[in-house]
């Protein structure tokens, strides 16, 4: 039986100082906004044609300042108050709180590297796993794939900590639940991230902003 996919890409508003803040200590508020909004938009387009999609968005009110940004392409719904978990855990209710099967993959902006093959081989791995995870190279994950509604995988993980994909395996194996992991990947949040993923950074934008040569 055919199962649907969707996107639920986790994005802030692109505003200035607000957006990478750890990169911009090395390339200041300006650039970091602009890779910021070149990150989201490239991630956008890497998310299959056939795919739901849906941004959430930070803060709430931000909705025309995305509109903007992405286009008419993706739905867009606010974030609501709480942690990160918090506001996942929403958006996948929304999805799968009456007991529909559908694949739910959530993104964020940061993994230059995930691009369009990358996604579908993660939506094939949900024909028989319950669980994706893309586990990131400093202890998060950047990509969350569920089939089902499960609160606990959201609730009480320390966010932003080098312990969130070890405390959110831990969680799914509890439940006993099926799990594939995905190739590790870099999430880009400061400068010598962006560094190591240069490959996958536009060469006219890198020289825009006249960032250094390395």
């Amino acid at each position: 039986m055919f199962v649907p996919t969707r996107a639920i890409l986790m994005y802030k508003a692109p505003e200035l100082g607000r957006v990478k803040t750890r990169l911009a200590k090395s390339v200041g508020d300006s650039a970091a906004l602009e890779l910021y909004r070149w990150m989201g938009q490239r991630q956008l387009s890497e998310v299959p044609a056939e795919w739901e999609l849906e941004t959430r968005f930070s803060p709430d009110s931000s909705e025309s300042v995305m509109r903007e940004w992405l286009g008419s392409r993706t739905l867009l719904r606010p974030q609501g108050g709480g942690d990160l978990g918090d506001r996942m855990m929403r958006a996948a209710r929304s999805c799968l709180g009456n007991g529909v099967e559908q694949k739910t993959i959530f993104l964020g902006a940061d993994c230059l590297g995930l691009d369009e093959s990358a996604l579908k081989k993660a939506a094939l791995s949900l024909d028989n796993a319950d669980f994706v995870l893309g586990p990131a190279s400093d202890g998060g994950y950047y990509l969350l794939g569920i089939k089902s509604f499960e609160s606990s995988i959201f609730h009480g993980i320390n966010w932003g900590s080098p312990s969130v994909l070890k405390e959110t395996i831990d969680r799914i194996r509890s439940l006993d639940k099926a799990m594939e992991l995905l190739e590790q990947r870099v999430d880009v949040d400061d400068w010598k991230d962006l560094v190591s993923q240069r490959k996958f950074v536009d060469p006219d934008l890198w020289q825009r902003l006249a960032l250094p040569e390395t």
